[in-house]
C-alpha cells in the first residue's frame, strides 16, 4: 500500500508543477499582448500626430498670401499670433475644447521671414513637433 501512496503523491506534485509553469506561461504571453496593444495605439497616435502636423506645415508653405491668416485654420481658436486646433479620438476636428483627445499648436514668429512652430499634444504630453518657415514676398513684387 505504501508503494501505491507515494506514487500518487508523486504524480500530485507533478501535476501541481505543470499548472503552475502554464500559470506563469499564460500571464507573461497576456502581458506580452497587452504591451503589443499599447505600443500599437502609441504608434498609431504619432503617425497621426505627424500626418496633422505635416498637413498644416504643407499648408503654411504652399498657400499663397499670409500663413497667419484665420481662415488657413478654419474653426481653430486663434491667441497671440497662435492657433489651437481640436481634435477627438478618432481625429476629427472639433471646436469644444472639453471634447477634445488631441490639439494641435501654431505658433508664428518673424514678419517677413515666417516661422511656424507645429506641435501635436496628447493630454499635455507632447506627441509631434515640426517647425517650418516660409519667406513673404513684398506687395509690389507680386
Amino acid at each position: 500500500m505504501e508503494i501505491k501512496s507515494s506514487k500518487t503523491k508523486l504524480f500530485l506534485i507533478e501535476l501541481i508543477v505543470v499548472i503552475f509553469f502554464f500559470a506563469v506561461s499564460s500571464v507573461v504571453c497576456v502581458n506580452l499582448f497587452a504591451r503589443a496593444r499599447l505600443m500599437s495605439i502609441s504608434s498609431s497616435e504619432t503617425t497621426n500626430a505627424m500626418l496633422r502636423a505635416q498637413s498644416a506645415a504643407e499648408m503654411i508653405r504652399g498657400t499663397r498670401g499670409d500663413p497667419r491668416s484665420a481662415s488657413m485654420f478654419g474653426s481653430a481658436a486663434a491667441a497671440d499670433g497662435s492657433y489651437t486646433v481640436y481634435y477627438d479620438r478618432s481625429w476629427t476636428q472639433v471646436q469644444d475644447q472639453g471634447q477634445c483627445a488631441y490639439q494641435m499648436n501654431v505658433t508664428f514668429t518673424g514678419e517677413r521671414l515666417v516661422k511656424a512652430s507645429i506641435t501635436v499634444q496628447k493630454g499635455g504630453a507632447e506627441l509631434f513637433r515640426i517647425n517650418t518657415a516660409r519667406y513673404l514676398e513684398s506687395e509690389a513684387n507680386g
